[in-house]
């Protein structure tokens, strides 16, 4: 998110790259409490936390699920964390398949023909992922390297 805030809002100040960041970091907090009930998603999260965090990020957290909560995306933010959730999951599977089982090994080339194979990560919404075209504006090809190289930065942490 942080890479991508960056890609977007070139100008973006030190506190909108932090409240990106958030999102990113936050948006499943609430999932092994909500997975059995998807429309609870990210509502359990606003209860626990949302007098905590500022309404942007609480949105862009809350719509990310809008397809069970009705919580439409709105911002440039909202966008960007509805379209990349499912991709870094993508990209962890393809690692997790490639003979290194390291994301150093990945790229684009590698993930794009695993997201072209529907057979495999089937649970990764492919169209929800191509939604970085219309909405943001960002080829496929170009949004995949912005998340491969965001998830290589940070492997070790990964642990992949």
């Amino acid at each position: 998110m942080i890479a991508l805030c960056k890609k977007l809002v070139p100008s973006a100040d030190e506190i909108t790259v932090s409240k990106w960041g958030i999102v990113g970091l936050l948006h499943d907090a609430d999932y092994e409490q909500t997975k059995d009930t998807p429309e609870k998603h990210t509502l359990v999260l606003e209860q626990e936390l949302g007098d905590k965090l500022d309404g942007d990020v609480l949105y862009a957290i809350k719509s990310h699920n809008f397809l069970h909560n009705g919580v439409v995306p709105q911002s440039l933010m909202d966008w960007a964390m509805y379209a990349c959730d499912e991709l870094s999951g993508l990209i962890i599977a393809a690692a997790l398949v490639h003979p290194d089982k390291r994301l150093a090994s990945l790229d684009v080339s590698f993930i794009m023909n695993r997201f072209n194979d529907n057979s495999f990560a089937k649970g990764a919404d492919r169209e929800q992922i191509k939604t970085c075209e219309k909405k943001l504006g960002i080829p496929i090809d170009e949004f995949v390297q912005i998340a491969l190289s965001s998830m290589q930065d940070i492997s070790s942490e990964l642990n992949l």
